[in-house]
C-alpha cells in the first residue's frame, strides 16, 4: 500500500475520495476540494488520479481567472508527466496570456507551508459567533435587525451553558427555532456569501480521532467539528463561516493548514455528540 498507508487510513481516504468526488462534480471549480482530491489520491499511491484531479484544478483556477495559480498548477503537471501535450499547450496558452497583458508569470516554487502557530492558553477573550452571521444575513436580506437582536442576546446567554446541556447553540438553528428563516436559506446565504463549499455532514462517516483533535468545550461552543485529516491539512465544519476570531481559535489549537465547510448546525452537534461521546458511548469509525 502506497506511503506505508494502514488499511484504516486507506478506507478513510477512500471514503474521503468518494464524498469529495461528489462535491466537485456538483461544484466543478471548487478548488478546496479539490485540492484535497489531489492529497488523498497522492497519499494512496493514486498517480493517474491525481495528475487528472491537477487537471481539473488548473482548470477550475482558469474558470476563476486564478491564471498564477494555474500556471503553477500546469508547470506542477508537467513535472510529473513531462509529455502531457495537452498540459503543455494549456501552459503555453497562459503563458501568452500573461505575455499578452505585461504579467510577469509566477515563478514556479511552492508556497511556504504554513506556520503551525504557538501552543499556549485559549484565546482570550473567547469568540462569540453570530455576529458577523448576522450581519452577513441583513445584508442578504434574510433576517431583519429587529428580529435577530434579541437571538443574539440569547446566543451570548447560551454560551454558559453549552457544556452542560451538551448541545452547541448557534443563530442559525435559533433563526429557524423561530421560524424566522428556513435552514436551507440560511446555509444558502452563508455558502454563497463565504465562497466556502457546503459538507453533508450526515453522509460523511467522521473517524472519533479527528473529531477530537478539538476539545469537547471548544467544539460545543462554537459549533465545529473536524472531520478528516489528509497530510498536514484538517478539514474543519463550521455553522458560521464569518467569524474571525472563532478561525483565530480553532487555527491556535490545530497545528494544520485548515480547509473549512460550512455544514448544517444540526449534522454538526450531531457528530460532536456521537464522536465526544456525549451520548454515554464513544462513537465514530
Amino acid at each position: 500500500m502506497a506511503n506505508n498507508v494502514s488499511a484504516e487510513e486507506s478506507q478513510q481516504l477512500l471514503q474521503t475520495i468518494e464524498m469529495f468526488e461528489a462535491i466537485v462534480k456538483a461544484s466543478p471549480d471548487d478548488c478546496q476540494s479539490l485540492e484535497i482530491l489531489k492529497e488523498a489520491y497522492t497519499k494512496l499511491g493514486r498517480q493517474e488520479d491525481n495528475l487528472r484531479t491537477s487537471r481539473r484544478l488548473a482548470e477550475a483556477y482558469v474558470h476563476l481567472g486564478q491564471i498564477s495559480q494555474a500556471i503553477l498548477e500546469y508547470e506542477g503537471i508537467l513535472k510529473e508527466a513531462p509529455h502531457d501535450d495537452a498540459a503543455q499547450a494549456a501552459l503555453n496558452k497562459l503563458a501568452k496570456q500573461t505575455a499578452d497583458l505585461g504579467i510577469m508569470p509566477p515563478a514556479a516554487t511552492p508556497a511556504p507551508p504554513p506556520v503551525a502557530p504557538a501552543k499556549g492558553p485559549v484565546l482570550t477573550p473567547q469568540p462569540m459567533p453570530g455576529r458577523e452571521l448576522a450581519d452577513a444575513l441583513i445584508a442578504e436580506k434574510l433576517v431583519t435587525p429587529q428580529a435577530v437582536e434579541p437571538l443574539l442576546q440569547r446566543l451570548r446567554d447560551a454560551q454558559a451553558t453549552v457544556l452542560e446541556k451538551k448541545q452547541p447553540v448557534t443563530l442559525a438553528q435559533l433563526l429557524v427555532d423561530e421560524h424566522i428563516a428556513k435552514m436551507e436559506d440560511v446555509l444558502d446565504a452563508m455558502i454563497n456569501r463565504s465562497g466556502l463549499p457546503y459538507l453533508p455532514l450526515s453522509f460523511y462517516d467522521v473517524d472519533r480521532d479527528i473529531a477530537l483533535l478539538l476539545p469537547t468545550e471548544m467544539c460545543l461552543r462554537l459549533c465545529v467539528v473536524p472531520v478528516d485529516l489528509i497530510s498536514r491539512s484538517v478539514l474543519v465544519a463550521t455553522a458560521d463561516p464569518f467569524c474571525p476570531a472563532l478561525r483565530a481559535e480553532v487555527a491556535a489549537v490545530l497545528e494544520y493548514h485548515i480547509f473549512w465547510y460550512v455544514a448544517s448546525p444540526a449534522e454538526i452537534a450531531s457528530t460532536i455528540r456521537r464522536t465526544h461521546g456525549l451520548d454515554g458511548k464513544h462513537g465514530g469509525a
